[in-house]
């Protein structure tokens, strides 16, 4: 009783009947989820622009990387390597390279071949490459560094 109360007071106070405040509140949710979702395409092109970023510290930790192997023994570049810290940069590093340099090959086989068709089969097969090259340099990594 008392919520028709205030739907009528309201009512009367703003002029906008039930059904009107209705429509105006699914015209906002509307534009409102419009502006909020984002285009497939955005996403892939933020996606991108942020994994370029995330490669700026990754790749200055790949040269000390780099250095250490270089100038350290065996045995002291594979302590060093299975720090956690290290480790975590190691695997972050490759993933990022992988998403990164699929993403800017998605683009070049959509700006390049105008056949759908082709489009797709040629995004599954290099989908299956990164797939791959993901699987055997985590499988390189166990192999050197864990002795398995």
């Amino acid at each position: 009783m008392r919520v028709v109360g205030c739907i009528a007071a309201y009512e009367r106070c703003t002029g906008i009947g039930l059904t009107e405040m209705k429509q105006n509140i699914k015209a906002f949710l509307h534009q409102l989820s419009a502006k909020l979702m984002m285009s497939p395409v955005k996403k892939l092109w933020i996606l991108q622009r942020v994994t370029a970023v995330l490669l700026v510290p990754v790749v200055i930790w790949l040269g000390s990387f780099f250095h250490y192997g270089l100038t350290a023994s065996y045995s002291e570049f594979s302590e060093w390597l299975l720090e956690p810290l290290n480790l975590v940069c190691l695997f972050v590093f490759l993933g990022v390279v992988v998403v990164h340099s699929y993403l800017g090959l998605r683009v070049i086989v959509e700006d390049y071949l105008s056949e759908q068709k082709l489009q797709r089969i040629v995004m599954h097969v290099s989908f299956l490459g990164f797939c791959l090259l993901i699987a055997g340099v985590i499988l390189t990594v166990i192999i050197l560094f864990f002795r398995v």
